[in-house]
This record gives C-alpha cells, structure tokens and sequence, in this order.
C-alpha cells in the first residue's frame, strides 16, 4: 500500500510499549506541523468531463490502533476516498480520548475518533460528534488471582488501575454502584492502558479496568487460569449502551465545514466497505498498525456495527441522542460532570444525514 497518510505519534505512546506484539513504537513526524489545516490548492481544478474538483484540504485526524479508529483511515487512503474528496490527511495515533481532546483544544487535532468514556468532554463543548464508529462491548475488569476478587464487591480497599477518564473506568463505577461501593472504597489509580497490561502481569494491582485488545493481551502473557473477569461492558447493556464516535474540534467545525463533510463523505465510504468486508480491512489494519491480526480479530466479537443508511435512520429518530443523553446522566452521577447537558447540545444530528443523502445522489 503505498499509504500517503503520514504517522506521528503522541508524546505519551513513547511510555507504553508493552510489548512487540501489542503495537509498534514509531518515532518523530515528518512532513509539516500538525497544525497545517489549511488549503494549498488556489483554486479548485476543471476535469476534462466539467466535474469540479475541491482544492486539496490537509487535515490531522487521530486515531486508535484497533479495528474501531484506523478502518476508516486505511481504507480511506487504500480505496482512494480521501483523494477523491481532495484530501489530505495526516494521522495521529493516540491510546485513548482524553488526549485527543488535548491535542484538539491546541488545534493540533482537527478530528478523532473516541470510545464512550471520554465522551463527558465532547459534553463540555470540547469536541462535536458527528458519526458513530459501533457499539463496543470490549471493556473488562480483570482481577488478579493472587487478588482473591471475584466479584464488583470484592474491589473495597483493592488497587485497581485504569486510564481516567475512559470507558474502561466508566464500566468500572457501574461495577461498584451496583455493589453498593463508591469510586472512593477503590484505590483508583491513572495508568494508560499499556502501564495497566504491565502493572496486572506483574501483579502490581490487583485489578485493571480496560479493554480489547489490550485485556487479550493480559489473557495472553498470564493465562486465562490466572485471572478472574469482575465484569465488562455486556454486564450493563441494554441498560447502557457504549458507541464509539468520531468527533471534529469546534471551531474547526465552525471555520471549515465544507472540510469536515468531504472527510465524512469519505468516511461513509470507507466504513461501509469495512463493515462489507471484515477481513480484508483486519489485514490491511494489521499491516498499518503492526499490531497481530489475531489480536484485532478478537476486538471482533465485541463490537455491532452501524451502517451508513442505519445510523441515518437513528441520527433523525433520536435514538442516538437518547443513548448519549444517558451517559451524561452517568456522568454526572460519577462527577465527571457537575450537571446535565442535552446530547443535542454536543452531537450535530444534521450533518450525517445530509451527507448519506448527498452520497447516494452522487451514486445515481
């Protein structure tokens, strides 16, 4: 694949190369800042059959390493989607929400790709959503068995490790409520999800709440024997449901809207072709993220995908802002937010549609 899509790594990937087989460390960003968003074409350019092409738009979107965050950018490229809508695209890879939303407030970051736990921050005006990635069921709390855990209950006074702010500690105070426990019974301690893997292996804490594929990678190094799963995201579904999005920064919404619905109509295409054909997209997430095929397959299993035409559907009957408008009432029950917002107020419920519409008059 001769992939146009530059990588650059965030500064706090360096610290969690856990191992070989999870994913690759890479080193500095070549080509220009990460802040480069804007056009370098004068003017648009006249095909030989009168179709007008945009200028070429560069813009720099974040991603995950798992067949959630990268199909989109590895199909985007690999079928031409992006040079098609005249873009691009400069890829971030991150290990979680919280900082993209970091680099997005220093407009280092114009679109990324979330899991529901950091959603609180798209609540609090940091980020837009404007489509869904899938359902994910993938969030785990493992125990150690030297531990002795072997329900939420029996996490009082424990040491578990988790990345604040994520999905993996949203399923983690679901877990204790139900037991009757608070965030505050639990040594919580922050750890990005390789330092998690590393601390479990070496039974540094005595339990993790993360997911695929990172707790594959745990069942991996010490055995299925050799843990106890407390609970995960299945535990609490219908109840709650947890999709994955893609958000844009707000004022780049605001400044560059035509940019962003060029990058979604590419997106449309590329995630409908990766939903048609799973296999063939695991390969080529493999090969872009060097992370082991057999590791992504596993993500498989846990995950519902959405359709362009389904998730239309449930843009404008509302089902996703009743999804979105539960979590914030999530939120706000575990403090990370100080009172409710209406997910209409964070989730453009427009935009989508719009753009699946204009998708399939171009395909008439």
């Amino acid at each position: 694949m001769k992939a146009k899509v530059r990588l650059r790594f965030t500064a706090g990937f360096l610290v969690l190369c856990l191992t070989a087989a999870l994913a690759a460390c890479g080193g500095k960003p070549s080509g220009e800042a990460a802040n480069s968003t804007g056009t370098n074409s004068p003017s648009p350019a006249t095909t030989a059959d009168n179709k007008t092409k945009p200028p070429i738009a560069k813009i720099n979107v974040a991603y995950m390493p798992d067949v959630n965050g990268v199909p989109p950018i590895v199909l985007g490229e690999e079928k031409g989607y992006f040079k098609e809508y005249g873009l691009e695209v400069n890829a971030v890879k991150f290990l979680s929400g919280p900082p993209e939303f970091q680099a997005m407030a220093a407009r280092d970051i114009d679109i990324a790709v979330i899991g529901p736990g950091a959603t609180f921050l798209a609540a609090q005006g940091q980020g837009k959503i404007i489509a869904l990635t899938s359902l994910g069921f993938g969030d785990r709390v493992l125990a150690t068995k030297k531990s002795g855990i072997k329900a939420f209950k029996d996490l009082k006074g424990k040491t578990v490790g988790t990345p604040k702010g994520t999905s993996g500690e949203m399923i983690l105070n679901l877990g204790l409520e139900k037991a009757g426990l608070s965030p505050s019974d639990v040594n919580v301690v922050n750890m990005d999800v390789a330092g998690a893997v590393s601390a479990f292996v070496a039974n540094k804490v005595d339990a993790v709440a993360i997911w695929s594929p990172y707790t594959d990678e745990i069942e991996k190094q010490v055995g299925k024997d050799n843990f106890v799963e407390v609970g995960g995201s299945k535990s609490f579904y219908p109840d709650y449901v947890f999709p994955g999005a893609w958000v844009v920064q707000p004022k780049f919404l605001e400044e560059k809207r035509d940019v962003v619905e060029r990058f979604f109509k590419a997106w449309v295409k590329a995630n409908d072709y990766h939903i048609k054909n799973l296999d063939e997209s695991v390969k080529l997430v493999a090969k872009y993220t060097q992370v082991p095929e057999d590791s992504l397959r596993s993500q498989l299993a846990n995950m519902e995908w959405i359709d362009s035409a389904k998730q239309a559907a449930q843009f404008q009957d509302g089902t996703i802002i009743k999804w979105y408008d539960h979590l914030v009432e999530l939120f706000v029950k575990n403090e990370k937010m100080t009172k409710a917002v209406p997910a209409s107020e964070f989730i453009d419920t427009e935009l989508f549609p719009k753009i699946v519409k204009e998708l399939e008059a171009e395909a008439k």
